[in-house]
């Protein structure tokens, strides 16, 4: 009785932990896409063939890309991406408590 109890107990904490590798996967995308340049909010600013525009909060902090690069607009780019979660901000610059999913890019690299 005492290995049936242990063997439940077992198979409860391994489904647990299963189900909550399950619920924090997450998907990463990828994009091809003409680099435009920042918008009025210094989002980063891209357009696929498809004329889709796609707008990205920030990027991974190894990523070398500075927005305001000219000699990066109009330049096509294989970009990784995924979305997060964020603290969203009022017009002053006040946090208000909720979260917004933003786009944050991964990586990138310019399209040969």
């Amino acid at each position: 009785m005492k290995t049936l109890y242990t063997s439940i107990v077992i198979l409860f904490i391994a489904c647990s932990f299963s189900a909550k590798k399950i619920t924090f996967q997450e998907t990463v995308h990828t994009l091809v896409a003409t680099y435009i340049g920042p918008t009025e909010n210094q989002d980063y600013k891209f357009v696929d063939d498809n004329n889709i525009e796609y707008l990205f909060y920030d990027k991974s902090k190894n990523i070398d890309f500075e927005k305001e690069d000219d000699s990066k607009i109009n330049k096509k780019f294989i970009l990784t991406w995924k979305n997060k979660l964020v603290d969203e901000y009022d017009s002053v610059g006040q946090q208000t408590g909720e979260k917004i999913t933003v786009k944050t890019i991964l990586s990138i690299k310019l399209n040969k």
